[in-house]
Protein backbone atom coordinates (compact mmCIF):
# COMPACT_ATOMS: atom_id res chain seq x y z
CA UNK A 1 0.00 0.00 0.00
CA UNK A 2 1.09 3.35 -0.97
CA UNK A 3 1.83 6.46 1.49
CA UNK A 4 -1.07 8.13 -0.70
CA UNK A 5 -3.63 5.41 -0.31
CA UNK A 6 -2.77 4.83 3.51
CA UNK A 7 -3.64 8.95 3.51
CA UNK A 8 -6.71 8.21 1.63
CA UNK A 9 -8.05 5.43 4.19
CA UNK A 10 -6.79 7.48 7.27
CA UNK A 11 -9.19 10.20 5.98
CA UNK A 12 -12.42 7.78 4.90
CA UNK A 13 -11.82 6.10 8.28
CA UNK A 14 -12.09 9.81 10.26
CA UNK A 15 -14.29 10.67 8.02
CA UNK A 16 -16.68 7.57 9.03
CA UNK A 17 -16.14 7.86 12.49
CA UNK A 18 -17.39 11.41 12.29
CA UNK A 19 -20.55 10.76 10.50
CA UNK A 20 -20.98 7.10 13.12
CA UNK A 21 -21.35 10.32 16.05
CA UNK A 22 -23.37 12.75 14.11
CA UNK A 23 -25.90 10.22 13.15
CA UNK A 24 -25.52 8.88 16.68
CA UNK A 25 -26.52 11.79 18.45
CA UNK A 26 -29.12 12.82 15.84
CA UNK A 27 -30.70 9.44 16.15
CA UNK A 28 -30.50 9.27 20.34
CA UNK A 29 -28.11 6.23 20.57
CA UNK A 30 -27.07 8.05 23.69
CA UNK A 31 -28.17 11.18 25.67
CA UNK A 32 -26.54 14.48 24.66
CA UNK A 33 -27.38 18.01 24.92
CA UNK A 34 -28.17 18.70 21.58
CA UNK A 35 -29.21 15.37 20.36
CA UNK A 36 -32.60 13.51 20.41
CA UNK A 37 -31.85 12.67 23.92
CA UNK A 38 -31.02 14.58 26.95
CA UNK A 39 -29.58 14.12 30.35
CA UNK A 40 -32.17 16.66 31.38
CA UNK A 41 -35.22 14.76 30.43
CA UNK A 42 -36.62 17.12 27.96
CA UNK A 43 -35.66 18.74 24.60
CA UNK A 44 -36.62 21.62 22.42
CA UNK A 45 -38.28 21.82 19.84
CA UNK A 46 -38.60 25.15 17.79
CA UNK A 47 -42.12 26.14 16.91
CA UNK A 48 -42.86 28.85 14.82
CA UNK A 49 -41.42 32.12 16.26
CA UNK A 50 -41.39 30.43 19.73
CA UNK A 51 -39.86 26.94 21.35
CA UNK A 52 -41.53 23.88 23.15
CA UNK A 53 -39.95 22.06 25.70
CA UNK A 54 -41.19 18.05 25.26
CA UNK A 55 -39.76 14.98 27.39
CA UNK A 56 -37.44 12.39 25.88
CA UNK A 57 -39.16 10.08 23.99
CA UNK A 58 -41.84 12.10 23.15
CA UNK A 59 -44.16 10.52 20.20
CA UNK A 60 -46.62 13.53 19.43
CA UNK A 61 -49.89 11.56 21.17
CA UNK A 62 -50.13 14.65 23.02
CA UNK A 63 -50.27 18.08 21.16
CA UNK A 64 -47.42 20.07 21.18
CA UNK A 65 -49.58 22.87 22.30
CA UNK A 66 -49.61 21.20 25.60
CA UNK A 67 -45.94 21.48 26.67
CA UNK A 68 -44.55 24.65 28.24
CA UNK A 69 -42.63 27.20 26.20
CA UNK A 70 -40.16 28.02 29.21
CA UNK A 71 -37.19 25.63 30.50
CA UNK A 72 -38.63 23.85 33.40
CA UNK A 73 -37.12 25.30 36.89
CA UNK A 74 -33.90 24.02 38.48
CA UNK A 75 -34.35 19.87 38.96
CA UNK A 76 -37.32 19.46 37.15
CA UNK A 77 -38.18 18.18 33.74
CA UNK A 78 -41.03 17.83 31.55
CA UNK A 79 -43.75 15.49 32.50
CA UNK A 80 -45.53 13.25 29.30
CA UNK A 81 -48.58 15.78 29.61
CA UNK A 82 -46.89 18.58 29.52
CA UNK A 83 -46.19 19.62 33.63
CA UNK A 84 -43.66 20.30 35.47
CA UNK A 85 -42.56 16.83 37.57
CA UNK A 86 -39.27 16.31 39.93
CA UNK A 87 -35.70 15.20 38.18
CA UNK A 88 -36.06 11.43 38.52
CA UNK A 89 -31.72 10.58 39.16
Amino acid sequence: MTFRQKIRLGLFAVLGLFMFLVLGTAFGFWESEIGAVSPKGYVAISHGDHTHYVPNGWTGEVSISNFPTNPPPQGQTVGPTGQFVPLQP
